[in-house]
């Protein structure tokens, strides 16, 4: 399918379900099928760079050696700056007796072994460059397009589990994508990505080590999916809770450029200190001891002089929240 037109569909379907019937949901859902929305949502280009680049390098290690070449009147390839002797019976070889005539040819405009040479390390390099060029250029957008489709899959779930109805369909989003693959998925998305200088990951682990944060489009749509899930049933806190990469990978992020993702984070910590009723209390009151341990307290703090109101406020009602919660 096309990038674009793949990308206008998901765009269109996250704002149709908004705000509409469960059941609507639920066959928007049904019809996109699991399967492919967890291939959107999962697709890695950066991945697939360095899969095609670990395969040319295995190619050109376990192949013939690479030579600049040419095909010889026989059809056969011949290499003109490192022939063999089997390669050499297109050409003749110049002995000392004909050392003068190989000069004055040489002199008459015929380029010798060294102008041959270099001419030909020049248009190879000419060649690789502009090819490189075009590489850069390709991959710039499908890593663009790649990350721009995985917005809009992670935030057709946000809308999925937004709204009145949304403990059931957290409950939908579990049984039709599975409650470990949710999970997985989130965490994935918030892990930085360690590259190489050739982006290359597993080529080379101590060679120019990189480490890439997630986009901030893709943070935001992760963040925004957890507080919808803190949102849900005492059971689903329960689950998140227990979600321990998940939840320290999140705790990175109370210091992100992105005053909403700020903002979200201190939602998440007001949404899972909820109390539905007093039989919650003793789970609410672990949830708090939980986010206590794992050091959430002490960011929220440092967040109580943000200077975006919105974040500060979140803050005050989610500190008073966790106060409450450890009483």
């Amino acid at each position: 399918m096309d990038p674009s037109l793949r990308l206008s569909s998901v765009w269109a379907l996250k704002h149709l379900i908004l705000s509409a019937p469960k059941q609507l949901k639920r066959d928007c859902l049904g019809e996109l099928g699991p399967g492919w929305l967890k291939q959107i949502i999962c697709h890695d280009v950066d991945d697939l760079i360095s899969a095609s680049a670990s395969r040319s390098d295995r190619e050109s290690t376990l192949g013939a050696p690479l030579a600049m070449g040419t095909p010889n009147a026989a059809g056969e390839q011949v290499d003109l700056l490192n022939a063999t002797d089997g390669s050499r019976e297109g050409f003749r070889v110049v002995n000392e007796d004909e050392e003068v005539d190989s000069e004055m040819v040489d002199s008459i405009g015929a380029p010798s072994r060294p102008q041959l040479q270099a001419e030909l390390w020049n248009q190879l390099q000419s060649a690789q460059g502009a090819s490189g060029r075009r590489d850069v250029g390709t991959t710039n957008q499908s890593r663009a397009d790649g990350l721009a489709v995985q917005k809009e899959g992670l935030d057709f779930i946000r809308n999925l589990i937004c709204g009145n109805d949304s403990r059931e369909m957290i409950d939908c989003l579990f049984e039709e994508l599975g409650q470990d693959k949710v999970f997985e998925i989130l965490t994935s998305k918030l892990r930085p990505r360690l590259t190489n200088a050739f982006n290359r990951d597993r080529r080379s682990l101590d060679y120019n080590i990189r480490q890439t944060p997630p986009q901030t489009d893709i943070v935001t749509s992760v963040c925004y999916i957890v507080v919808h899930l803190a949102a849900g049933l005492p059971r689903h806190r329960q689950l998140l809770i227990a979600q321990t990469e998940l939840l320290k990978l999140l705790l990175t992020h109370f210091a992100h450029p992105s005053h909403e993702v700020r903002s979200a984070c201190a939602w998440i910590v007001i949404n899972l200190t909820w109390m539905d009723d007093q039989s919650d209390h003793s789970s609410c009151k672990e949830r708090a001891q939980e986010l206590s341990k794992m050091g959430w307290v002490g960011q929220l703090k440092v967040l109580e002089l943000d200077p975006e109101l919105d974040v500060r406020e979140r803050v005050k009602t989610a500190l008073h929240q966790i106060q409450c919660a450890l009483r």
